[in-house]
C-alpha cells in the first residue's frame, strides 16, 4: 500500500473501522494508521492531524461526514473540550459493547485465546441503567479568574465549569457555589453516603464516609476510594451502585468458605479486607498510602473485625518477604499494574485463587500473561464504573493450574 505523507495541522478525510483500547477510533490514511479522537466505527470522518509518528498519526474529528446510527447529541456543554469525558457522543448501549469488543481484542492479541477460549470465559458485562450523576469525587483547579476548571481534552489548557453531569447532584451543586464565590487553590469536592459534598484544598484534610454492601468506611484526604457509589435498581430487584457489583464480583471470586488466608494487596481504605473478612479465616491487608492505611485499621476496628491485620507498605517490598501460606488474593493495583515484585511473590506463594481488579485492561493483560505459567482465567468480567468515558474496570478470576499427572 502506498504511503501517503501527513503533516500535523493538516484536515483528511477518514473511515473509522474499529475501537482502539484507549477510546480513540481506528482509521488508515494510506498505509498510515491513524488514530481518531471523536470517531465511532463506521463513520467517514474529517479529522485534523495532531501528531504524527514513523507509524501512526493521530486526528481529532472536525467534521462527521457519514455519522454512525450510535452516534447522539452530547448532553454536556462542556464536552469536546472537557477532559473528563471522552464518548459523550454514544449511546450508552454502543459504549458497553465497544467495551466489550475491546477487552475481548485487548484479551486474544495478548494472551493468544482463540474464540471459543474467549466465549467461555468471559461474563456479560455489568452495566449503569442511568450512566449519569454517579462520580462521588472530582477535583478542580483555579482559572485565572478563580473559577473551578477541569483540564481541556486535547491540551494543558484550563475549561471552567459551574457543574458536571456525570457527577453526583451535589458536587454539582457545590461547584455553582464555587463558581460563585470563587476558588485560588486546587479543590476536591467529595460526596459522602448522607448524599452531603464537602470541598477542600489540596492542603486540607477532609473525612467522608461512604457503604457498600452495609459496611461503612472512613476515607480521608486524598485516599482512593471507587468513584461509582450511586445506587439503582439492578435486575435481580436489588438496589446497587456500581462499586457495589464491583465487590460482589470480588468477594464471588474468592469463593471462601470460612477456613482461607486471604491477602490484599493495594487495599486501599480496606474495602474488599473487610467486605470479606466475615468469610474468611484471616486477612492480611497492603497499602502504601499511610492515610489509606490508617483508615483501613479504623474501619475494621469499627466494624468489630478482629481477623484483619493492615500493613502500611508498597506491595512489591512487602512481598519481597512475606512467606505465609494464603489460600486467596485480590489484587486492585493502580492503572500501572502490578509491580514484577509483586508478580514474582506471587508466583512463588501460589494461592489457589488470584481475584484481579484493573481499571486498565492492557496492564491487567500484561499482568495475567505473567502469571500464566502457573494460573488459567476462570472468568473475566466487565463492570461499567465510568459511563461517557473509554475507561474499562475488569474483574479477572484467576485459578491455579492443576500439574501435569
Amino acid at each position: 500500500m502506498t504511503q501517503i505523507t501527513v503533516t500535523v495541522g493538516a484536515t483528511i478525510t477518514l473511515q473509522a473501522d474499529s475501537m482502539a483500547n484507549g477510546g480513540e477510533a481506528v482509521g488508515r490514511h494510506g498505509a498510515l494508521v491513524v488514530f481518531i479522537q471523536g470517531a465511532a466505527p463506521g463513520e467517514v470522518v474529517s479529522a485534523r492531524v495532531v501528531e504524527v509518528r514513523k507509524t501512526f498519526a493521530r486526528a481529532v474529528v472536525v467534521d462527521v461526514i457519514e455519522p454512525s446510527p450510535d452516534r447522539i447529541a452530547p448532553p454536556c456543554p462542556y464536552f469536546g473540550a472537557c477532559g473528563g469525558c471522552q464518548w459523550q457522543f454514544l449511546d450508552y448501549a454502543a459504549q458497553v459493547r465497544l467495551k466489550g469488543e475491546i477487552l475481548r481484542e485487548q484479551l486474544r492479541r495478548g494472551l493468544r485465546l482463540s474464540e471459543a477460549d474467549l466465549t467461555a470465559i468471559i461474563v456479560p458485562p455489568a452495566a449503569m441503567r442511568d450512566p449519569w450523576r454517579y462520580r462521588n469525587v472530582v477535583t478542580v483547579e483555579p482559572t485565572v479568574e478563580r473559577k473551578p476548571a477541569f483540564h481541556h481534552l486535547h491540551s494543558a489548557a484550563l475549561v471552567a465549569i459551574d457543574h458536571c453531569p456525570i457527577s453526583q447532584p451535589t458536587i454539582s451543586t457545590e461547584l455553582a457555589r464555587l463558581s460563585t464565590d470563587g476558588i485560588t487553590d486546587e479543590t476536591t469536592i467529595r460526596t459522602s453516603d448522607v448524599e452531603s459534598a464537602v470541598s477542600f484544598s489540596a492542603h486540607e484534610r477532609r473525612t467522608v464516609y461512604q457503604t457498600l454492601l452495609g459496611r461503612r468506611f472512613r476515607v480521608s484526604g486524598g485516599a482512593f476510594f471507587q468513584v461509582n457509589t450511586r445506587r439503582e435498581a439492578r435486575t435481580n430487584h436489588s438496589t446497587l451502585s456500581m462499586a457495589e457489583v464491583l465487590a460482589r464480583c470480588v468477594l464471588d471470586g474468592l469463593a471462601l468458605s470460612g477456613s482461607e488466608t486471604v491477602l490484599d494487596l493495594y487495599a486501599g481504605v480496606g474495602v474488599f479486607a473487610i467486605l470479606a473478612a466475615p468469610q474468611a479465616r484471616r486477612v492480611i491487608a497492603v497499602e502504601e498510602v499511610p492515610t489509606a492505611g490508617t483508615d483501613a485499621r479504623f474501619n475494621a476496628a469499627a466494624a468489630d473485625l478482629d481477623n484483619v491485620h493492615v500493613h502500611v507498605h508498597k506491595a512489591e517490598r512487602f512481598m519481597a518477604t512475606f512467606a505465609e501460606r494464603v489460600d486467596a488474593v485480590v489484587l486492585d493495583p493502580p492503572r500501572s499494574g502490578c509491580d514484577a515484585g509483586v508478580l514474582n511473590g506471587l508466583l512463588r506463594l501460589h494461592p489457589a485463587r488470584i481475584v484481579y481488579a484493573s481499571c486498565d485492561v492492557a496492564t491487567l493483560v500484561r499482568d495475567v500473561r505473567a502469571l500464566s505459567g502457573l494460573y488459567q482465567i476462570e472468568s473475566v468480567r466487565m463492570v461499567d464504573m465510568f459511563p461517557q468515558t473509554y475507561h474499562i474496570e475488569v474483574v479477572a478470576v484467576l485459578t491455579r493450574r492443576e500439574p501435569n499427572r
